[in-house]
């Protein structure tokens, strides 16, 4: 009877011990899963094939393919993309491109002041003395610049007026002077249009540098209504208008011609 009772409680130790092991190893499973990193299943990446003529096709690769079918796709956008700039080069270039036409300065031999011109200078002088003979001042094609009305003002290059006597030296100097605003003075002078009637306009003197800095670039201008002298005339780019000048009693005044289109040639 002794016996089977010291045999009964070896077998109870040997189970607890058992039963203790077992927990143990729970529980230090428990620990390890606890402090590893969970990860979601990655999705398998898809690769886009261009077949020529065809859609685009996606189909599922290994991950460890992926940076390989990376730089094959983007090797075939690069030259598909290449291909296609090529192609728009040569269209445009077999686009004939639309050259602006050089403005013209009419005739070689400009043509006189019209006699109508003349009537509307004998009317203003009646009874006063017309001084001095009509002067060509300057015979030039119109530019958009001369038109905009941003601009408002017609350009009289230096180097293009044909006779610089039309003004007087005390004219000339007083035009290269400022007013107490720190403004070139202007000469108020009445000026025949095309239509032959008559406004005011703002005669001055502008000196600009030029790119290098050293020279500078002389023009007389029109402006003030000089606007309103365009369109009332419905001048345009191209045009070629001649500017006269002559003397009522020594006051200055301005002729605008425009010369038809037939004979700038």
């Amino acid at each position: 009877m002794a016996r089977d009772t010291a045999r009964f409680d070896a077998l109870v130790k040997v189970a607890r011990q058992r039963l203790q092991e077992l927990i143990e190893a729970k529980k230090h499973a428990r620990s390890k899963s606890s402090t590893s990193t969970w990860s979601p299943p990655q999705r398998p990446r898809t690769k886009r094939i261009i077949i020529e003529d065809k859609p685009a096709v996606l189909i599922e690769t290994a991950d460890d393919d992926w940076k390989v079918d990376q730089d094959e796709e983007e090797q075939e956008e690069d030259e598909e993309y290449s291909d296609n700039k090529s192609k728009r080069r040569k269209l445009s270039d077999n686009i004939p491109k639309k050259k602006k036409e050089p403005i013209g300065n009419g005739p070689h031999t400009p043509p006189p002041l019209p006699e109508e011109y003349k009537m509307v200078i004998q009317e203003i002088g009646r009874g006063r003395n017309i001084t001095e003979e009509m002067k060509l001042v300057i015979q030039k094609g119109l530019f958009e610049t001369d038109l905009a009305k941003a601009n408002n003002r017609l350009s009289i290059p230096f180097t293009q007026v044909l006779d610089h006597s039309f003004l007087t030296d005390e004219e000339t100097h007083f035009l290269t002077t400022r007013d107490g605003n720190n403004k070139m003075k202007f000469k108020e002078v009445t000026i025949i249009e095309p239509s032959l009637e008559r406004d005011k306009v703002k005669l001055s003197r502008w000196d600009m540098n030029k790119a290098n800095g050293k020279n500078t670039s002389s023009n007389y201008v029109i402006n003030g209504a000089w606007r309103h002298v365009a369109e009332r005339n419905n001048l345009k780019p191209g045009n070629v208008v001649q500017l006269w000048s002559f003397r009522i009693d020594h006051e200055l005044y301005l002729a605008l011609v425009k010369i038809p289109n037939n004979s700038n040639n």
